[in-house]
């Protein structure tokens, strides 16, 4: 279930993903070394779900730039895209014009 600021504003990377799995908390082990262990790995998984929501967010507003250029230039694109088209050879067309016309056709 999301929270209540992902609610509001799901697009915002700096509001952190619902954690999806048990991360011990600070004071569960006897062992310091054991606490700082869980301490970077908790630091470690909100830094993974910061990125994912980044990434998440930096794509969505790819395609929509995206979208917006393509409806934007969609028909500028499809022309510079289109294989170029023979030149006309208008001697020749003009040549045939100029042998019916001597004849009186």
């Amino acid at each position: 279930m999301a929270s209540f600021k992902e609610e509001i504003n799901p697009d915002n990377p700096d509001v952190p993903l619902p954690l999806d799995r048990w991360i011990p908390a600070e004071g569960d082990s006897t062992d310091p070394l054991q606490d700082r262990l869980y301490k970077l790995q908790y630091h470690m998984f909100l830094c993974d779900q910061k990125f994912e929501k980044w990434k998440t967010f930096l794509q969505r507003h790819f395609e929509k730039e995206q979208e917006d250029i393509l409806k934007k230039f969609g028909e500028k694109i499809k022309e510079l895209d289109a294989p170029p088209s023979p030149p006309l050879n208008k001697a020749k067309a003009n040549s045939s014009v100029d042998e019916f016309s001597k004849r009186g056709v």
